[in-house]
């Protein structure tokens, strides 16, 4: 064993320390730096945004759809328990494919959803378009297309929804 005085094994305890911080430092980039990883890519187009989470949401200015707790409350009471769940789940993680801006498309045929999420103040407000071949969504904050496959419409709102 090597022999050093009490201040020697301070100053080797001190480097020590310092080495420890400096790793830490070199390798805190690499674990949290602010660049998107691939997962975070592939979940850019989900309907609402990476990582939101809804408060309410309200379908065409009749039905609304509030978080309670972990569960979900609809009024009117149409849809409950674990299909309001699997509805509310497929709002979160649909993902759809960004597209140029339909030509032909009638504004006063849009379903009108409007969505509460945490941390923002305004409502995320989005309108919904069924074609013969495909589902439009328009967010209207950003601007944006999404293009969904159009059996994602029943996930998304289901007739019991409307009954």
């Amino acid at each position: 064993m090597i022999k050093f005085s009490r201040a020697g094994w301070n100053n080797v305890i001190i480097f020590a320390v310092l080495g420890f911080i400096l790793l830490i430092n070199a390798t805190h980039d690499n674990v949290f730096s602010s660049k998107p990883s691939s997962e975070e890519i592939l979940h850019e187009n989900t309907i609402l945004g990476p990582n939101a989470v809804v408060l309410t949401m309200t379908i065409n200015q009749q039905i609304k759809i509030e978080r309670i707790g972990k569960t979900w409350r609809a009024i009117p009471a149409n849809i409950s328990g674990q299909a309001l769940e699997q509805m509310m789940m497929a709002w979160q993680q649909t993902i759809g494919s960004d597209i140029e801006a339909p030509a032909d498309i009638d504004e006063q045929l849009a379903l009108i959803v409007s969505v509460e999420l945490a941390g923002q103040e305004l409502p995320f407000v989005l309108s919904i378009h069924a074609t013969t071949d495909q589902l439009l969504i328009f967010r209207h904050q950003s601007k944006q297309w999404l293009s969904l496959p159009m059996q994602l419409y029943n996930q998304l709102l289901p007739i019991q929804v409307f009954g």
